[in-house]
């Protein structure tokens, strides 16, 4: 039995029945009509949103525009028990229908009180038998808490009349079988994005309440504080009628400090909630978002994990939707309050607790946040709870994290939350500051910095140093050591890289490691190339920290080492251990790109084009490459594929698109090697003028030689004024090219080295002075000869191949001379577009390409074919030549590429 009190007991209010009015300026949106509409012939409409969505105004507008009979039932707190509710609803058809639900009144008079079936059965009848269709809206229906009420409704729902469509109007979704009608498709939902403003509807409200229109500046900043809430749009109307000064009024009203806000927010959000949950929300207001346990952090003083707290009251009242909350992901675990409703709370927050009180909340916060690697959130938490100092500790606490590859964006960020005080003072922050300037290509400031770290560090205060300036003067002679490096000081940088070890915790992971590369790179740059790769090796042997932050940097080193060395077969050997045979240590998708940059680097140096291709192409896939370091400098290097390839357009697309992007990021460091690379291009593509405005705002800064990977933005420069023509030009070029060999024979850079002897090659021959040029060039090819330098020479152009035809005929040279010509002969083709890549292919040459395809050798070639070893093997050097290949492996795979490969 239901009991409740019979229906002589309960007193109809009759105003509940009717609906009430729609305001005269009530913004009418043609979507919100139609998606009613389209429930015309469903059991059920829910509309479901916080307080001052427009609910109630919208379904009368809605009514008033139909034909359709209606009835209309306002719901408040004292209509949830089932009798009562009952008692409503059967009022409410009987308001439209007088003579319907006779049976249903008897058995609500009945005593004892029927059972719920019984009521449902009866009420179910009697509105099968309903004489027309009827439309009847449940408003504030948030108020029905009751289960016996939930099972009632949702009885009626489930074999649903077929007269009758409910139209529920609720902040907060009903407790009834909501996911069986989706699947039936028996049920219109219109919720928070249907619901909320639009700048159209924000600007037709404003205009139409305040007699006024507003700025489009003032409408966005509407949008924003509003976030589209209908409510705040007519307060912020209503503010602006009845004030003087439109920017003003609009200011003020746009606040959760408004009185009428505030009223609004204590009668309609807060008015039904207990005080303790009132407090939560207050407490919670310091939060930018929120989930259940940092709740239970900040609101319970040393809560631990798993414990059940307030804050699971506190989110159920939340994810009802009777707070103007958001939910901010998919889990449905993380929350955000609404602009202003958040500053309504943290208003009232600081009329109820001290100051002191709220700092704690703040450093409760701090300290959550902070545990589960949330530093962007924590940070300001902790300023806000306990100051700059500890926001600051609490940041240094977590450097070998921050300073990490992947991380160093995050560090940026950080550092620009604390106050420039607060960094300028701490020495530790300071040392990330400094080595994030090295990442990001800041080279020149660093030292300003370093001095700063070093006054602190031998600061006293009553004569006592500051705490862990042992391990600090470690990362201060790391950073000279840098520093030294950068100037060329190749003795000093390996000096104080070795002081910085013996000083350096094992625990400072990152400067361990750069201190372990420094030391490398100084060798190297003195000369001592075995000892350089020995240390790498060494280090590599002891490393026993996470692999990305220890072994991955190492390997990186000895990589670009060999690359300095101009030793491509090194290069491709220490990638191929380390990268590429299936080494599980290096088995990130980082490094495994990395591998591929530098064989990539290998294959194309030697001319092998498609096989660069075919290894660069899997590391820029857009799933991987956002997560790549090194994606602009593999974007640089494919785009030189693509060049060589007679792709021009497509190498042009992929330099073009990286300089947007990093214009877009303000990545100035990057940028300027990156417009280099894009000069680079268009004097390759002959396009001398646009690589001319980039010389003429060319603004290198301090001239620094470090150059370490694809491209040299010097020597393109030089490269840019060789090719003016003009006799200042080349007076230029010459003084830029003297400089560039002093600087890079003193680093033993010998890779960038030889391209500038063969640029003052190629600048001594348009002088006229033959014997000079050849002696440059012969110098160049000494130095790559053993690494089989190809595209170095070939990508300096057509101007090169006279002096080479000089060279060829010198003894020693003519080999490795002709390899050069042969590229740049083929390069000319491609560039001229005389002819398609494989095009002329003989018959014969087709069939050997196809026996190479399956493997077969010379002698298995020559048996299949009646031909002899020596004819084979001169059809297959024409296929190298004919399809710009240097082996087997990479003929066939061009091959395949062109598609050249086919059946018949």
């Amino acid at each position: 039995m239901i009991e409740n009190p019979p229906l002589a007991s309960v007193q109809i209010v009759r105003s509940k029945l009717r609906r009430p009015r729609v305001v005269a300026d009530f913004v009418v949106r043609s979507e919100l009509l139609r998606l009613l509409d389209a429930g015309s012939e469903l059991p059920l409409t829910l509309l479901s949103a916080p307080a001052g969505y427009g609910k109630t105004s919208l379904l009368v507008h809605w009514l008033e525009g139909r034909d359709a009979t209606a009835a209309w039932l306002s719901l408040d707190r004292d209509d949830s028990e089932p009798m009562i509710f009952a008692s409503y609803f059967v009022a409410a058809l009987r308001s439209v229908f007088p003579a319907a639900c006779a049976e249903t009144l008897a058995c609500l008079n009945a005593s004892p009180p029927p059972s719920l079936a019984t009521l449902a059965g009866s009420l179910s009848n009697a509105l099968e038998a309903l004489p027309a269709p009827l439309v009847l809206v449940l408003d504030g229906y948030q108020h029905v808490d009751s289960p016996s009420t939930q099972a009632l409704l949702d009885r009626l729902l489930a074999h649903p009349a077929s007269g009758l469509r409910l139209v529920i109007s609720t902040r907060q979704d009903p407790r009834l079988s909501l996911g069986a009608l989706r699947v039936r498709e028996a049920m219109v939902e219109i919720r928070v994005p249907d619901l909320q403003f639009d700048e159209r509807a924000s600007a037709t409200l404003i205009e139409r309440c305040a007699g006024r229109a507003v700025s489009g500046e003032d409408l966005l900043h509407l949008q924003a504080c509003t976030e589209g809430w209908p409510v705040g749009v007519r307060l912020a109307a209503l503010a602006l009628r009845n004030g003087d000064d439109a920017a003003a009024g609009l200011a003020r009203s746009l606040s959760g400090e408004s009185p009428q806000l505030q009223q609004y927010f204590v009668e309609e959000l807060l008015a039904d909630q207990t005080a303790g949950t009132v407090d939560c929300l207050l407490r919670t207001s310091i939060l930018d978002r929120f989930c259940a346990p940092l709740c239970d952090a900040v609101l319970w003083e040393g809560a631990a994990l798993g414990e059940t707290l307030v804050s699971q009251a506190l989110l159920r009242v939340v994810s009802s939707g009777a707070m103007l909350c958001t939910v901010i992901d998919d889990g449905r675990h993380w929350y955000r309050y609404r602009r202003l409703f958040r500053e309504f709370l943290q208003r009232q927050l600081s009329l109820r607790c001290t100051p002191a009180d709220i700092a704690e909340l703040h450093h409760r916060a701090a300290a959550w946040l902070a545990t589960q690697g949330l530093l962007e959130e924590a940070i300001p938490h902790a300023l806000a709870g306990d100051g700059g100092a500890a926001a600051g500790q609490l940041l240094a606490r977590h450097r070998n994290l921050l300073l990490g590859r992947e991380q160093r964006r995050r560090l940026d960020r950080c550092l620009r939350l604390l106050p420039p005080d607060t960094v300028e003072g701490d020495p530790e922050l300071l040392v990330m500051k400094a080595w994030l300037m090295y990442h990001q290509g800041r080279h020149v400031e660093i030292s300003a910095v370093v001095d700063r770290i070093e006054a602190l560090i031998d600061s006293t205060v009553a004569g006592i140093q500051l705490p862990g300036s042992e391990a600090l003067r470690g990362h201060l002679l790391a950073l000279r050591s840098l520093h030294a490096y950068l100037e060329g000081q190749a003795g000093s940088a390996v000096a104080l890289a070795e002081q910085a070890l013996q000083r350096l915790p094992v625990a400072c992971v990152h400067t361990h490691v750069t201190a372990q590369a420094l030391l490398a790179g100084g060798r190297q740059a003195a000369g001592d190339l075995a000892g350089a790769r020995d240390g790498i090796r060494q280090a590599l042997a002891h490393a026993a920290g996470p692999i990305d932050a220890c072994q991955a940097p190492l390997v990186a080193t000895l990589c670009l080492i060999d690359w300095m060395a101009a030793d491509l077969s090194a290069l491709q050997w220490t990638a191929d251990q380390y990268y590429n045979l299936g080494d599980a240590r290096f088995a990130s998708e980082a490094n495994a790109a990395l591998g591929r940059y530098f064989l990539g680097l290998v294959q194309y140096q030697r001319n092998e084009l498609s096989l660069a291709e075919a290894t660069l192409l899997p590391a820029l896939a857009p799933e991987q490459a956002p997560r790549l370091g090194y994606r602009t400098e593999m974007s640089f290097l494919l785009a030189a594929v693509y060049q060589a390839l007679g792709q021009a357009d497509r190498a042009r697309a992929i330099v073009d698109a990286v300089c947007e992007r990093l214009a877009e990021k303000a990545d100035l460091p990057a940028l300027f090697r990156a417009r280099a690379c894009q000069a680079d291009l268009a004097l390759r593509q002959g396009r001398l003028a646009e690589a001319q405005d980039w010389a003429r705002s060319f603004d290198p800064g301090p001239v620094q030689f470090v150059y370490r990977f694809f491209s040299a933005p010097h020597l393109t420069l030089a490269r840019v004024w060789i090719a003016e023509g003009s006799d200042e030009s080349r007076k230029q070029a010459a003084r830029l090219l003297q400089l560039l060999e002093a600087q890079l024979t003193s680093r033993h850079n010998v890779r960038f080295l030889a391209e500038a002897l063969a640029l003052q090659a190629l600048l001594e021959y348009a002088l006229g002075d033959e014997s000079a040029a050849v002696e440059r060039l012969g110098r160049a090819l000494a130095l790559t000869r053993t690494g089989g330098f190809i595209r170095l020479f070939v990508d300096l152009g057509q101007e090169l191949v006279k002096p080479l035809k000089l060279l060829e005929a010198s003894i020693g040279n003519a080999r490795y001379a002709g390899q050069i010509l042969a590229a740049l002969n083929d390069d000319w083709l491609v560039t001229a577009g005389r002819q398609q890549v494989g095009a002329d292919l003989t018959r014969r040459e087709l069939k050997i390409l196809k026996l190479l395809a399956v493997r077969l050798s010379n002698i298995e070639i020559s048996e299949e074919l009646c031909i002899s070893r020596a004819t084979v093997k001169r059809h297959t050097q024409n296929i190298y030549r004919k399809l710009r290949a240097s082996s087997r492996r990479e003929a066939v795979v061009r091959a395949r590429t062109l598609n050249i490969l086919v059946d018949g």
